[in-house]
Protein backbone atom coordinates (compact mmCIF):
# COMPACT_ATOMS: atom_id res chain seq x y z
CA UNK A 1 0.00 0.00 0.00
CA UNK A 2 2.62 2.36 -1.24
CA UNK A 3 -0.13 5.32 -0.47
CA UNK A 4 0.19 4.72 3.14
CA UNK A 5 3.92 4.94 3.62
CA UNK A 6 4.84 7.56 5.39
CA UNK A 7 7.93 8.53 7.64
CA UNK A 8 8.32 8.15 11.36
CA UNK A 9 7.69 11.52 12.74
CA UNK A 10 4.57 12.03 10.59
CA UNK A 11 3.64 7.95 11.26
CA UNK A 12 3.96 9.52 15.18
CA UNK A 13 1.74 12.01 14.64
CA UNK A 14 -1.08 10.39 13.51
CA UNK A 15 -0.66 8.14 15.63
CA UNK A 16 -0.78 10.81 18.76
CA UNK A 17 -3.77 12.42 16.83
CA UNK A 18 -5.14 8.97 17.26
CA UNK A 19 -4.59 8.67 20.56
CA UNK A 20 -6.07 11.98 21.13
CA UNK A 21 -9.75 11.16 19.71
CA UNK A 22 -10.00 8.25 21.48
CA UNK A 23 -8.96 9.80 24.91
CA UNK A 24 -10.43 13.02 24.21
CA UNK A 25 -12.10 14.15 27.80
CA UNK A 26 -14.71 15.35 25.89
CA UNK A 27 -16.42 15.88 22.38
CA UNK A 28 -14.73 19.44 21.72
CA UNK A 29 -11.25 17.90 22.05
CA UNK A 30 -12.44 15.02 20.21
CA UNK A 31 -13.71 17.00 17.42
CA UNK A 32 -10.50 19.43 17.21
CA UNK A 33 -8.71 16.05 16.76
CA UNK A 34 -10.45 14.35 14.41
CA UNK A 35 -10.30 17.57 12.43
CA UNK A 36 -6.41 17.64 12.19
CA UNK A 37 -6.50 14.35 11.49
CA UNK A 38 -8.68 14.59 8.84
CA UNK A 39 -7.04 17.25 7.16
CA UNK A 40 -3.55 14.76 7.70
CA UNK A 41 -4.99 11.29 6.02
CA UNK A 42 -8.59 12.74 4.34
CA UNK A 43 -7.26 12.55 1.00
CA UNK A 44 -5.49 9.46 1.09
CA UNK A 45 -8.92 7.62 2.30
CA UNK A 46 -11.17 9.11 0.05
CA UNK A 47 -8.62 8.38 -2.94
CA UNK A 48 -8.53 5.08 -1.82
CA UNK A 49 -12.72 4.90 -1.16
CA UNK A 50 -12.59 6.01 -4.66
CA UNK A 51 -10.57 3.64 -6.33
CA UNK A 52 -12.06 0.59 -4.72
CA UNK A 53 -15.70 1.77 -5.29
CA UNK A 54 -14.66 1.51 -8.82
CA UNK A 55 -13.11 -1.63 -9.20
CA UNK A 56 -15.81 -3.08 -6.57
CA UNK A 57 -18.82 -1.35 -8.16
CA UNK A 58 -20.23 -1.21 -4.68
CA UNK A 59 -22.94 1.17 -5.24
CA UNK A 60 -24.51 0.36 -8.94
CA UNK A 61 -26.45 4.16 -8.84
CA UNK A 62 -22.60 5.74 -9.80
CA UNK A 63 -22.20 4.38 -12.80
CA UNK A 64 -21.40 6.65 -15.11
CA UNK A 65 -19.72 9.13 -12.22
CA UNK A 66 -17.30 11.07 -12.93
CA UNK A 67 -14.36 10.79 -10.19
CA UNK A 68 -15.14 14.01 -8.48
CA UNK A 69 -19.15 13.35 -8.82
CA UNK A 70 -18.50 9.88 -7.21
CA UNK A 71 -16.06 10.88 -3.98
CA UNK A 72 -18.38 13.75 -2.91
CA UNK A 73 -21.23 10.97 -3.46
CA UNK A 74 -18.97 8.89 -0.96
CA UNK A 75 -17.68 11.63 1.04
CA UNK A 76 -19.92 11.26 4.04
CA UNK A 77 -19.40 7.22 4.15
CA UNK A 78 -15.87 7.33 3.69
CA UNK A 79 -15.79 9.93 7.03
CA UNK A 80 -17.82 7.64 8.93
CA UNK A 81 -15.51 4.26 8.45
CA UNK A 82 -12.64 6.93 9.17
CA UNK A 83 -14.34 7.96 12.64
CA UNK A 84 -14.88 4.30 13.50
CA UNK A 85 -11.27 3.45 12.59
CA UNK A 86 -10.45 5.94 14.75
CA UNK A 87 -12.37 5.15 17.76
CA UNK A 88 -11.55 1.08 17.67
CA UNK A 89 -7.68 1.22 16.21
CA UNK A 90 -5.53 -0.05 18.09
CA UNK A 91 -1.59 0.44 17.25
CA UNK A 92 -0.42 -2.76 19.81
CA UNK A 93 -1.77 -4.88 16.33
CA UNK A 94 1.40 -3.36 14.42
CA UNK A 95 -0.87 -2.39 11.98
CA UNK A 96 -0.17 1.71 10.32
CA UNK A 97 -3.57 3.25 10.66
CA UNK A 98 -3.85 4.02 7.96
CA UNK A 99 -3.32 0.02 6.53
CA UNK A 100 -6.50 -0.27 9.02
CA UNK A 101 -8.42 2.11 7.74
CA UNK A 102 -7.82 0.68 3.94
CA UNK A 103 -9.15 -2.94 5.47
CA UNK A 104 -12.39 -1.06 6.72
CA UNK A 105 -12.97 0.68 3.53
CA UNK A 106 -12.90 -2.69 1.75
CA UNK A 107 -15.52 -4.64 3.95
CA UNK A 108 -17.45 -1.45 3.96
CA UNK A 109 -17.83 -1.41 0.45
CA UNK A 110 -17.89 -5.16 -0.27
CA UNK A 111 -21.06 -4.77 2.16
CA UNK A 112 -22.49 -1.48 0.32
CA UNK A 113 -22.65 -4.34 -3.10
CA UNK A 114 -23.94 -6.94 -1.17
CA UNK A 115 -26.78 -4.26 0.44
CA UNK A 116 -27.24 -2.60 -3.46
CA UNK A 117 -27.26 -5.84 -4.83
CA UNK A 118 -30.17 -7.41 -2.61
CA UNK A 119 -32.37 -4.25 -2.43
CA UNK A 120 -32.23 -4.00 -6.54
CA UNK A 121 -33.58 -7.21 -6.68
CA UNK A 122 -36.17 -6.14 -3.69
CA UNK A 123 -37.38 -3.19 -5.54
CA UNK A 124 -37.91 -5.14 -8.65
CA UNK A 125 -39.98 -7.80 -7.23
CA UNK A 126 -42.21 -5.30 -5.09
CA UNK A 127 -42.41 -2.46 -7.90
CA UNK A 128 -46.33 -3.55 -7.92
CA UNK A 129 -46.76 -3.69 -4.82
CA UNK A 130 -45.37 -1.01 -3.11
CA UNK A 131 -48.01 1.95 -4.16
CA UNK A 132 -50.26 -0.63 -1.49
CA UNK A 133 -48.00 -0.95 0.72
CA UNK A 134 -47.88 0.88 3.94
CA UNK A 135 -45.64 -0.77 6.12
CA UNK A 136 -42.33 0.39 7.80
CA UNK A 137 -39.14 -1.14 6.49
CA UNK A 138 -37.33 -2.43 9.33
CA UNK A 139 -34.23 -2.61 7.22
CA UNK A 140 -34.10 0.83 7.15
CA UNK A 141 -32.96 2.62 10.11
CA UNK A 142 -34.51 5.88 9.54
CA UNK A 143 -38.12 4.22 9.50
CA UNK A 144 -36.81 2.07 12.22
CA UNK A 145 -36.16 5.27 14.23
CA UNK A 146 -39.12 7.76 13.09
CA UNK A 147 -41.65 4.99 13.70
CA UNK A 148 -44.23 6.73 16.02
CA UNK A 149 -46.22 3.27 16.58
CA UNK A 150 -46.21 2.77 20.52
CA UNK A 151 -44.97 -0.20 21.54
CA UNK A 152 -46.66 -2.12 24.67
CA UNK A 153 -44.00 -4.50 24.55
CA UNK A 154 -41.09 -1.95 24.40
CA UNK A 155 -41.69 0.90 25.76
CA UNK A 156 -38.36 1.42 26.85
CA UNK A 157 -37.36 0.76 23.35
CA UNK A 158 -39.75 4.23 22.58
CA UNK A 159 -38.14 5.81 25.38
CA UNK A 160 -34.97 5.29 23.85
CA UNK A 161 -36.31 6.38 20.19
CA UNK A 162 -37.45 9.68 21.34
CA UNK A 163 -34.41 10.71 22.99
CA UNK A 164 -32.42 9.92 19.78
CA UNK A 165 -34.54 11.31 17.81
CA UNK A 166 -34.82 14.71 20.18
CA UNK A 167 -30.49 14.37 19.58
CA UNK A 168 -30.59 14.39 16.10
CA UNK A 169 -32.72 17.66 15.63
CA UNK A 170 -30.26 18.95 18.32
CA UNK A 171 -27.33 18.49 16.08
CA UNK A 172 -29.51 19.35 12.96
CA UNK A 173 -30.62 22.42 13.92
CA UNK A 174 -27.55 24.61 12.82
CA UNK A 175 -28.21 22.95 9.34
CA UNK A 176 -31.75 24.24 8.36
CA UNK A 177 -31.81 21.82 5.19
CA UNK A 178 -30.63 18.62 7.13
CA UNK A 179 -33.10 19.53 9.71
CA UNK A 180 -36.06 20.01 7.21
CA UNK A 181 -34.89 16.97 5.50
CA UNK A 182 -35.45 14.55 8.82
CA UNK A 183 -38.83 16.52 9.74
CA UNK A 184 -39.74 15.26 6.62
CA UNK A 185 -38.68 11.84 6.80
CA UNK A 186 -40.41 12.06 10.30
CA UNK A 187 -43.78 13.27 9.18
CA UNK A 188 -43.90 10.63 6.23
CA UNK A 189 -43.52 7.78 8.72
CA UNK A 190 -45.63 8.99 11.09
CA UNK A 191 -48.05 8.74 8.15
CA UNK A 192 -47.03 4.98 7.41
CA UNK A 193 -45.09 5.42 5.04
CA UNK A 194 -41.43 4.02 4.50
CA UNK A 195 -39.85 7.60 4.45
CA UNK A 196 -37.29 6.42 1.59
CA UNK A 197 -35.48 8.86 -0.51
CA UNK A 198 -37.72 8.63 -3.31
CA UNK A 199 -41.16 9.58 -0.77
CA UNK A 200 -39.03 12.73 0.78
CA UNK A 201 -38.21 14.28 -2.51
CA UNK A 202 -41.31 14.02 -3.31
CA UNK A 203 -42.71 15.18 -0.04
CA UNK A 204 -39.79 18.16 -0.08
CA UNK A 205 -40.20 19.16 -3.81
CA UNK A 206 -36.79 18.43 -4.65
CA UNK A 207 -35.05 15.33 -6.32
CA UNK A 208 -34.38 11.99 -5.66
CA UNK A 209 -30.46 12.38 -5.45
CA UNK A 210 -30.47 15.43 -3.24
CA UNK A 211 -32.91 13.64 -0.58
CA UNK A 212 -29.89 10.71 -0.38
CA UNK A 213 -27.36 13.41 -0.17
CA UNK A 214 -29.19 14.66 2.43
CA UNK A 215 -29.43 11.68 4.64
CA UNK A 216 -25.61 11.23 4.09
CA UNK A 217 -24.97 14.11 5.27
CA UNK A 218 -27.01 14.29 8.17
CA UNK A 219 -25.28 10.88 9.35
CA UNK A 220 -21.95 12.57 8.83
CA UNK A 221 -23.09 15.37 10.97
CA UNK A 222 -23.72 13.10 13.55
CA UNK A 223 -20.58 11.28 13.39
CA UNK A 224 -18.81 14.59 13.85
CA UNK A 225 -20.43 14.95 17.06
CA UNK A 226 -19.61 11.24 18.07
CA UNK A 227 -23.26 10.17 17.72
CA UNK A 228 -23.83 7.03 15.65
CA UNK A 229 -26.80 6.95 13.85
CA UNK A 230 -27.07 3.04 13.22
CA UNK A 231 -26.90 2.43 17.15
CA UNK A 232 -28.02 5.97 18.20
CA UNK A 233 -31.59 4.21 19.58
CA UNK A 234 -30.23 1.33 21.29
CA UNK A 235 -30.11 1.68 24.89
CA UNK A 236 -26.40 0.85 24.79
CA UNK A 237 -25.75 4.19 22.68
CA UNK A 238 -27.74 6.28 24.50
Amino acid sequence: MKQYEVNQPAQEYIDGLVESARNAPDESTRSRAMRLLWRVVGDTIMGNMVGKSYRMQSDFGMRGYSPKHRQANLSSDGYIVFYKAVMNYDKSLGVPFGAYVAQKIGWQLANDKRDNSKREKRVILSSKMQANDSGVSTEDPFAVLLERIPSKEDVEGDCFRKDAILKIKRVAAGAPRLFEYFEACQELCNQGFRGSDAEVARYMGCTRASTGTYRKKLVRLLAEHGLDFATLYTPSAV
